[in-house]
């Protein structure tokens, strides 16, 4: 299970949202004064998250809490996320090539780059279908694991 701090910003009885200021091991890394990603992140991650979790220890506004999500729902998520397309387009190039030999065209790149376009494309519109079936899974969502003092 992944854990993140929280404060508790409004509830009820059924889901709790929380703000949770996004954490990076920068400070703890060598490099941090000469890195690109300590660097950007000073500047663009400014304004806590804010997420709905399931209520599971009846907290009210202003309770410090672990919130925490299952390790395979993260990666699940990120397999989708950033795997799925990039496999989507080298695939879709791949049937644009084929289609063009077997077809005997001469325009082999043309057809490749537009076959790869259009399943990058199709896997996002897929992408965006899809998450809502994943949004109201339980499994797929954090929850409020304990409370902080």
């Amino acid at each position: 299970m992944l854990e993140e701090d929280a404060f508790v910003v409004e509830s009820d009885d059924e889901y709790a949202w929380v703000e949770a200021q996004s954490s990076s091991s920068c400070h703890h890394c060598s490099a941090n004064q000469g890195c690109g990603t300590a660097s950007l992140q000073k500047w663009f991650n400014r304004k806590p998250n804010r997420l709905k979790v399931i209520n599971t220890k009846s907290v009210k506004a202003g309770d410090k809490v672990v919130i925490g999500i299952p390790e395979q729902a993260l990666v699940k998520g990120s397999f989708l996320i950033y795997m799925l397309p990039i496999l989507a387009l080298i695939l879709g190039a791949i049937v644009g090539s084929l289609v063009n030999d077997w077809m005997a065209w001469s325009i082999r790149d043309g057809l490749s780059i537009l076959a790869g376009f259009l399943s990058f494309l199709l896997c996002f519109k897929w992408l965006a279908q899809s998450r809502l079936k994943y949004t109201h899974q339980t499994d797929y969502q954090p929850i409020i694991l304990r409370i902080s003092y």
